[in-house]
């Protein structure tokens, strides 16, 4: 067992809160943590793994070519390692990824 303090391990890249490979030891799974305020955009492209986002509060804005879809208080949605959304914000949002990598890969 590891205990983590989430805002200890802030990517800047990402502006995320990664519990990930470099934490762990393992490339098996991970755990995201981010925050977005009004207006706020971040590109959600799971390449090579599943993922699940739990919005945690707010309301978001999920969109590609084929799809869009407005994410509310609570709710979740699985991206496949294939699929790539734009999430924007609509509202102060706070949102957990849980993934797994599908295919061996480096980060």
């Amino acid at each position: 067992m590891k205990l983590f303090n989430i805002r200890e391990l802030y990517k800047k890249k990402y502006k995320e809160y990664i519990v990930g490979s470099e934490e762990i030891e393992k490339h098996s799974v991970y755990l995201v943590y981010g925050e977005a305020s009004p207006g706020e955009t971040r590109e959600m492209t799971p390449n090579c793994h599943d993922e699940i986002l739990f919005l945690l509060s707010g309301d978001a804005r999920l969109e590609n070519k084929d799809l869009k879809i407005l994410l509310k208080k609570e709710q979740a949605v699985f991206m496949s390692k294939d699929e790539f959304f734009t999430f924007t914000a609509q509202s102060d949002c706070k949102y957990i990824i849980a993934g797994t990598h599908t295919t061996m890969h480096g980060h």
